[in-house]
């Protein structure tokens, strides 16, 4: 059971990397360069993704076990970042400049939820994965804005509560949460422009994250020690303990396993992007990313594996 898991994760981890290797190609013969890339995140992240998560609420069915995993997904998810702070500070302390250790503390706390790890929960889950990660995305927003903004800044950026709230992930589950507990379904005109427009987000996201994969400096990401132990924690260390800690608590099936998706997922491909807004080093977090994605063609597919099987 766990080798056909295994083959079948790892068959649908590849297909999303080779869609990426679309968006590699395309930036490196100038079809589709990062700058534009770039301008395509601000389409995802604030038109495409939410419109799927919306939809994928609003035809979840009304089930006593999915409202007990949706308060379940919270706390996970709420757990899973919980973990994270409390190993990047343990790992990431004073031997690092207060930039390079927010840069290091973000990279290992965040991962790339959206853009990968709803993907993924698709392929492997379907529905039912988008709907638990779509929570999980939810609390990312809430971290990124706070913890997140505050450390990638060296503490200098102004936390602003309002963006908690007041962010497009936050908000399409705010929305999609009372539709799917009232059961309120859209007409047909409008349903399928949405299921057409949600299905956009996954090999939308992936070519654009293909493109940050081709401007990553690849010597930087094999000779820098720290990139590895980010890899490790964010990888390996983190989902394992989180995955190890759910089952005790009794979380299983598809919810364990779109858990772990979401918490094994390499680092977020925001991490350059928030690096350069905050005058921190936007090559820095290109290549952590790059090296924690690469990696996790590896990794992700073992561990979402096990999660299926335990």
């Amino acid at each position: 059971m766990f080798f056909e898991n295994l083959k079948t994760i790892a068959l649908q981890v590849s297909i999303l990397y080779l869609i990426a290797g679309v968006g590699f190609v395309a930036d490196k013969t100038g079809i589709f360069p990062q700058k534009s890339a770039k301008k395509v995140i601000d389409l995802l992240f604030n038109i495409i993704l939410p419109i799927a998560i919306i939809h994928t609420f609003m035809n979840m069915e009304y089930t006593a076990e999915h409202i007990r995993g949706l308060f379940i997904a919270f706390a996970c998810a709420a757990a899973t970042h919980a973990f994270g702070i409390l190993i990047a500070a343990v790992f990431f302390r004073k031997r690092y400049s207060s930039l390079e250790r927010g840069i290091y503390r973000y990279a290992t706390v965040l991962s790339n939820a959206a853009f990968l790890a709803l993907p993924l929960a698709q392929s492997v889950i379907g529905s039912e994965g988008v709907f638990y990660c779509a929570v999980y995305v939810g609390m990312f927003n809430i971290i990124a804005f706070t913890y997140g903004i505050y450390e990638i800044s060296g503490h200098k950026a102004k936390i602003d509560l309002k963006k908690i709230i007041l962010n497009p992930g936050s908000i399409s589950v705010l929305i999609g949460i009372p539709l799917f507990l009232l059961q309120i379904k859209a007409p047909y005109i409008i349903d399928y422009p949405m299921q057409l427009v949600g299905s956009i987000n996954s090999p939308l996201a992936m070519v654009v994250f293909g493109t940050f994969l081709a401007n990553a400096n690849f010597k930087n990401i094999i000779i820098k020690k720290e990139l590895y132990l980010i890899s490790f924690l964010r990888l390996i260390l983190i989902p394992l303990c989180m995955m190890g800690v759910f089952r005790l608590c009794g979380v299983h099936g598809d919810l364990l396993v779109a858990m772990t998706i979401s918490s094994s997922a390499p680092t977020a491909t925001n991490t350059a992007m928030y690096a350069a807004k905050y005058d921190n080093d936007a090559a820095l977090g290109s290549e952590i990313a790059a090296q924690s994605s690469v990696l996790s063609i590896i990794t992700m597919p073992i561990i979402v594996a096990i999660a299926s099987v335990i």
